[in-house]
């Protein structure tokens, strides 16, 4: 019977069409994942142990939703259709009941992961035979039964229990959703890589978010992110430690609570208790005689009557219960939490100001909000149906426009409760952390940017749903269209004419505030609106009466529907065309649209077309003179100049070949001695034949002028930004310049490989002599605005109701020049000849003090240890905070708003980030403008790891050793977290566009060569570099380092240094404390066991490395960052096990190994030992 009961509650599970659209879904999420996803490098197989894990870990999250939408509708059947006093009175037993239902749940909800795993396994026959390994059975089945069957177990059982004790179907979307916040908490606590912030953080999470996470990624992604590729195509996930006891407490708790559940469950009927009536006395009614009342059931007083009657009971019906309550205290708990999470946990720990303007850009997208709408629409539709009125209410002359408004205006009063709560979120962080400039206009413009798009979702949804006859079938359809909307990038629909409500996501600053896509906001906006109110006649005119009547039939009332809003529809239809075609304009013809597909085939097509051109004698620009006119207003800029050529070649040059960035709108260029002039419009290219060919040491003229228009219907490019308070335009990179540009080559391996062209190995070293420029600027921008660029300022006047200014250079420079124009305040500062200033916000000057510090002190270190300061000035320019932290040019720094004038580094523990950037880019006037370093790979290695390594020497000096100890430890985590994202590592030393390796590696390394071999002595080698590189003498490049280093250093350490700059190496180092006894005279001796591995490509061999122990006389937590250590010494450590004594003065609290972080290791948690 057992056997029985349990097939017909599978049949009945695999019989309904949500299972059946639920199922070929997950099928195809499996095959699409494992064909088009990315999980990590391209070493690591498709069909790796790895990849499948990842693929079905994420998707059994789906598990929640899907389980809910069988709860509801399968699972309480019985309550639903008025059965229960059927089923309850035949021969089922309570036991086989309870049993047959939650196995029928927890078999139809993990066969839908059998099918992604299946859909993984038929998506392998599709991909190339290179991406692939061995296929082995056991790398499907582990993570279906330690990751899959488990989370099942967990979601089913929880909803399962909820749907038995309260027969509740609100209840059952409560819990729903509860899980999910509880993964979401799990994942902030966590550190979860799936969270945006995630991979900007250092450390690894305590045992305790690990197993508060029901769904185990934070085990899973934690423990995987600083895998190796070879341990990602070979290694199962083990199944011990944390993630075991992880498994081990929610399926116990899963068990238990089922197990009172079972308890709790009444198999019988709940009869309901019948009031008591109370005797009444009998009193004489008076007889009221009878009066016929004319009803009207037309006319605008009858239908706002019927509106506002059922827009009342619409909203008592979604907001006077308990789980819309819980739903929305569950909303604020999690946004609060993830809101504080980001504004005081961010890269480096850094502690941000709560101000308004980061605040809203937080808690402006609103994704989340979706799921809600996706429920209550479905509730809200269904509504008649479920209570058996439908038939009464369809009845009546009500008309179904004012049924759907009535419900769309109670969904948009869910989502601006919801924008409203969030406020309230943002506004009580600001004030129980002391910050009272609460900028409430900024937070009103969320009623607009954050519910505006979901109140087009609702639209939406509710015609999906009310489409649909199963209200079940349409929550998964609509939640379907919200994931194919969300990704639809992936479908290859980028264009945002075609992802329904979605406009790019807006970045906010002090500066300009929404202002860069603002413009295109509002015109998305409206086309969408005209688009949804088609969506709304259709909805109207198929609006569901009854079950029984046909979709066929549905579908005939539409033609009376249109008829009767006929004006409504082509006023709305006209405006959607009007609003399609502007958006098309100003997307592909002024911006020049490509998708990613297209910027592909154009790289490839241009590297075909050219690259066999490259390395073609062309004149070095000597002398730029421009003039920028900037209209922050209108979103664009033009730039006339002239270019003094000089041939320095010993070839004659007859043809010029130039080009301009795509970016570019228009462009003319012309040499008065030239013959003709070819163009290639599409490539921006242009050859300048000359009359007579330009001899070697013989000089030309070229004038141009380039037109570029920035606007919100283009990606936004923070290097190239025009608003109307805050640009900034990286020049360089626009005006024209000469031969092949190698930066518009495509690095994508298969199509390279598809198009017939090599794999790219390193950047060409086709010069490596300095081409250094006297630059002049005049540039004009709005009235009220300051500019900022390359020079000293010559001049500046208004004309013509604009503000102007000329810069000019003093010396040469190398070819670099940007601007930014804003409204400023200024801060200035004489130091030792030089003028320091410093261009900010009003309101932002929290952090100035020690930015002048910084570059003070940068100065002073930059002049004593590597070449003199060849400026008279430095000016540091605040800009919008979009990408990165700051970029250096010659004499000015381009500074970001949040991170360095709104960053809170006030507390005690803080890394003061305002300080280390600011040491950081003045740095880079000796590590890219007085050494500029030849355009071969390892650049990056003699700028940002030289830069790195001067700014970790002022934090030491500035803060102390171990303060900068937990500053390495960043950096140490930061390279583990990136460096097995997407691509192999390279060796630092020829380091080619992998941030991790020459930013936090390189930082770290340079510094353990200066503890190896002195500092005194690695800055002298840096100057002997800078003597030896400078212009005009050949540029430098990162072997001629690295040979100088190994010249320098001792045989025994010469290892050492090949391991940093030449191969892929880091190391585990193990500390064991062994014993510690007293001595007689006084004295304790300590017994310690090291373990050491040096880890390269996969294999675990002996170290060569020497390091520092130390021993403290407080515990870790208690370490103050001015702690100095009671003991030190240097250790050669060369193999796996380490025994040694060591004699102190007295017992110390701990002994550690590498105790300033210099070594690179994963895990430096087993780097301290405690004496006890």
């Amino acid at each position: 019977m057992i056997i029985d009961l349990l097939k017909f509650e599978l049949k009945y599970h695999f019989g309904q069409i949500s299972f059946k659209v639920a199922a070929l879904l997950f099928f195809i999420l499996g095959y699409f994942c494992v064909v088009q996803g990315g999980f990590g490098s391209e070493d690591v197989h498709k069909n790796s142990p790895y990849v499948i894990t990842n693929i079905i870990v994420l998707l059994s999250l789906f598990s929640i939703f899907s389980g809910t939408l069988f709860s509801a509708n399968v699972v309480l059947r019985d309550n639903l259709y008025k059965m229960e006093a059927v089923v309850f009175t035949t021969s089922i037993k309570k036991r086989p009941y309870f049993v047959i239902r939650l196995l029928g749940l927890i078999i139809s909800v993990f066969s839908l992961l059998l099918l992604v795993a299946l859909g993984i396994y038929l998506g392998t026959f599709f991909i190339a035979a290179d991406r692939l390994g061995d296929f082995r059975i056991t790398y499907f089945l582990q993570p279906l039964l330690v990751f899959a069957l488990p989370n099942v177990l967990f979601s089913a059982g929880i909803l399962f229990c909820t749907t038995v004790l309260t027969k509740n179907v609100r209840a059952i979307y409560v819990v729903g959703v509860l899980m999910y916040i509880l993964y979401m908490l799990a994942s902030i606590f966590g550190n979860s890589p799936l969270l945006a912030t995630s991979t900007m953080k250092a450390g690894s999470p305590d045992i305790l978010p690990l197993l508060l996470d029901p769904f185990a990624l934070a085990s899973f992604f934690g423990e995987t992110r600083t895998w190796t590729d070879l341990q990602r195509n070979k290694q199962l996930f083990p199944f011990d430690g944390a993630f075991l006891l992880n498994r081990l407490l929610w399926l116990g708790f899963t068990a238990l609570l089922v197990l009172i559940t079972y308890r709790l469950f009444n198999f019988r009927l709940q009869q309901q208790q019948q009031a008591k009536i109370k005797a009444a006395k009998a009193e004489p009614v008076e007889l009221v005689p009878y009066r016929a009342f004319v009803v009207f059931s037309n006319g605008s007083r009858y239908y706002l009557n019927t509106f506002f009657a059922q827009f009342k009971l619409e909203m008592i019906f979604l907001f006077k219960n308990i789980p819309i309550m819980v739903m929305l205290l569950l909303w604020v708990f999690l946004f609060g939490v993830e809101l504080k999470d980001k504004l005081f946990s961010g890269i480096y720990g850094i502690h941000s100001y709560p101000a308004t303007g980061i605040i809203i850009e937080e808690i402006r997208s609103m994704k989340f909000g979706l799921i809600l709408i996706v429920f209550y629409a479905a509730e809200t539709i269904g509504k008649e149906k479920s209570v058996n009125i439908h038939s009464l209410i369809y009845s009546t002359p009500v008309q179904y426009s004012a049924l759907w408004m009535a419900k769309n205006l109670s969904l948009f009063a869910l989502v601006f409760i919801l924008v409203t709560l969030n406020i309230g979120i943002g506004i009580v962080l600001q004030l129980t952390h002391g910050y009272f400039q609460i900028e409430l206009p900024m937070y009103l413009s969320l009623y607009y940017y954050s519910a505006f798009p979901l109140l087009l979702f609702v639209v939406l949804v509710v015609f999906i749903q009310n489409l649909s006859a199963n209200k079940y079938l349409g929550m998964l359809l609509s939640m379907i269209v919200i994931f194919l909307v969300s990704y639809a990038e992936r479908f290859g629909l980028a264009h945002y004419l075609f992802r329904f409500a979605t406009v790019p996501d807006l970045l906010h600053s002090y500066f300009n505030g929404f202002g860069y896509y603002a413009n295109a906001f509002n015109w998305y906006m409206l086309y969408w609106s005209a688009f949804v109110i088609v969506i709304a006649v259709l909805t109207i005119g198929m609006w569901q009466r009854l079950v029984e009547i046909k979709i066929k039939t549905r579908f005939r009332s539409i033609g009376l529907t249109l008829k009767q809003y006929k004006w409504t529809t082509v006023l709305a239809l006209l405006l959607w065309i009007s609003c399609a075609a502007f958006i098309y304009h100003q997307t592909n013809t002024i911006g020049k649209y490509k998708n990613k597909q297209d910027q592909l085939n154009w790289s490839l097509a241009y590297e075909q077309k050219y690259k066999a051109l490259a390395g073609l004698p062309q004149p070095v620009i000597k002398d730029v003179k421009m003039s920028v006119d900037l209209y922050p207003n209108e979103g664009k800029y033009t730039i006339k100049g002239t270019y003094r050529l000089k041939n320095e070649s010993k070839l004659p040059i007859a043809k010029i070949w130039t080009y301009v960035s795509p970016a570019v709108n228009s462009f003319s260029i012309t040499i008065i001695e030239s013959e003709k002039s070819k163009r290639d419009e599409a490539f921006n290219q242009q050859f300048i034949t000359l009359k007579t060919p330009l001899q070697p040491n013989e000089e030309i003229m070229m004038d141009f002028s380039v037109e570029v228009i920035r606007s919100g219907f283009i990606p936004f490019n923070s290097e190239n930004s025009v608003v109307k308070n805050g640009s900034y335009i990286e020049l360089e990179k626009i005006v024209p310049q000469f031969d092949y540009c190698y930066n518009f080559e495509s690095e994508d391996k298969r199509e390279r490989k598809r198009a017939g062209l090599p794999e790219i190995a390193s950047k060409p070293n086709l010069n490596n002599t300095y081409e250094l420029i006297h630059l002049e600027t005049t540039i004009s921008t709005a009235i009220d605005q300051q500019v900022i660029t390359v020079g000293e300022l010559q001049k500046n006047w208004i004309a013509n109701n604009r503000s102007y200014f000329r810069y000019k250079t003093s010396i040469p420079i190398n070819f670099m020049f940007a601007l930014s124009s804003a409204r400023y305040r200024v801060k200035k500062e004489k130091y030792k000849g030089v003028d320091l200033r410093v261009y900010y916000q009003s309101g932002q000057e929290y952090n100035l003090k020690s930015m002048f510090k910084a570059v003070r002190d940068a100065l002073d270190y930059g002049n004593a240890h590597f070449a003199k300061y060849p400026l008279k000035h430095l000016t540091i320019a605040e800009i919008p905070q979009y990408k990165g932290a700051a970029t250096a040019y010659p004499g000015v720094v381009f500074s970001a708003e949040n991170i360095n004038f709104l960053g809170n580094y006030s507390q005690k523990d803080a890394i003061d980030q305002s300080y280390a950037i600011a040491a950081h880019e003045t740095a880079h006037q000796w590590w890219a403008n007085i050494l500029a370093p030849a355009n071969v790979a390892g650049y990056a290695m003699l700028t940002e790891s030289l830069a790195k390594y001067t700014e970790n020497v002022l934090i030491e000096k500035t803060f102390g050793k171990m303060y900068l100890r937990k500053y390495l430890a960043y950096d140490n985590n930061l390279y583990f977290l990136n460096r097995n994202n997407n691509e192999r590592e390279l060796p630092l030393a020829k380091t080619l566009d992998q941030p991790y390796v020459h930013y936090q590696k390189g930082g770290i390394t340079m510094y353990a060569v200066k503890e190896l071999i002195g500092e005194k002595k690695f800055n002298t080698i840096l100057s002997q570099l800078i003597i030896d590189h400078e212009n005009p003498k050949p540029k430098a490049t990162a072997a001629d380092l690295v040979n100088a280093l190994l010249k320098q250093v001792l045989p025994k350490h010469k290892k050492f240094i090949n391991d940093c700059f030449n191969e892929v190496v880091t190391y585990d180092l193990d500390i064991k404390l062994i014993n510690c006894k007293k001595l007689m005279n006084g004295k304790f001796k300590i017994d310690l066991e090291i373990d050491a591995e040096r880890l390269a490509n996969g294999d675990k061999q002996l170290p060569d490395l020497e390091v520092d122990l130390a021993c403290f006389d407080q515990l870790e937590m208690d370490w103050e960052p001015d702690i100095k250590p009671v003991y030190t010494q240097k250790l050669q450590v060369s193999q796996r096990k380490t025994k040694l004594s060591i004699i102190v003065a007295h017992q110390p609290k701990t002994v550690v190994i590498d105790p300033y972080g210099y070594v690179l290791d994963v895990d430096k948690g087993d780097h301290v030992a405690v004496v006890e």
